[in-house]
């Protein structure tokens, strides 16, 4: 039997590399909606027909699915120790206000954490029913 994903229904998500610590950082995360996702898919790669030049727009897609997915932080400190603050704009998904982080938010992280939390958002989109189980 299928069981039914929310995307209003976040989830938090800690980075492989501190989830042995005492205290990590915490994001909050949401699945994308059916249109969300054919958007990103859709534009997964970009043809040239007069050159003949394909491209994977995969740094687009992560920028896409963090604007998306992410919605929020707990426990993130600059370097000096000072909680680093999630800005963005206000915009509703399926019925929810959510924030959408700016570009500015989405530099402080470091890229390899960008990509692990955009494959994380679409992974939670991809599980299997028996995944939604555990």
């Amino acid at each position: 039997m299928p069981i039914a994903v929310d995307p209003r229904q976040p989830w938090d998500y800690v980075l492989k590399a501190e989830r042995n610590k005492e205290i990590s950082t915490k994001f909050h995360l949401r699945p994308l909606t059916c249109g969300e996702l054919a958007t990103v898919e859709d534009n997964l790669a970009a043809f040239n027909a007069e050159s003949g030049e394909a491209r994977l727009l995969s740094g687009t897609q992560t920028l896409k699915i963090l604007r998306m997915g992410l919605v929020g932080w707990s426990d993130f400190y600059d370097a000096e120790g000072k909680p680093v603050e999630f800005q963005g704009t206000r915009r509703k998904v399926a019925g929810q206000d959510v924030v959408q982080p700016d570009d500015i938010t989405l530099d402080r992280l470091v890229p390899a954490d960008r990509r692990e939390i955009a494959e994380a958002i679409t992974e939670q989109n991809r599980l299997t029913d028996t995944d939604r189980k555990n």
